[in-house]
């Protein structure tokens, strides 16, 4: 079984800074997925509260994780543009998936 490395980051900014948010989100996003040890990087937008965003990545390792959060970009977009115009913030690391048996077994 592989060893990834999955983090659910739940973010919220204020109505007056969501299209700014969006971009530079957007734009991280985008960094991020280059990264060498970056698997996945999604981003999804509630329907109900248009300024709060789930982003779901997946890193091969905590080696490429901490790699991410050690970036150039990382520093530069995620907490010099990015963060600031949070309002509210929960991040979540998870390590590989376990086996899950079919239903009905």
């Amino acid at each position: 079984m592989e060893s990834n490395v999955l983090v659910v980051a739940d973010v919220t900014c204020s109505p007056e800074n969501a299209v700014e948010f969006s971009q530079v989100l957007y734009e991280f996003a985008a960094a991020c997925r280059e990264e060498p040890g970056c698997v996945s990087y999604e981003v999804f937008r509630s329907e109900v509260t248009p300024e709060r965003y789930v982003s779901i990545e997946k890193y091969v390792d905590s080696e490429a994780f901490a790699a991410h959060r050690d970036s150039d970009h990382f520093r530069e977009i995620g907490l010099a543009r990015l963060m600031p115009l949070a309002t509210a913030r929960d991040v979540r690391m998870y390590d590989q998936p376990r086996e899950v048996p079919p239903a009905g077994r």
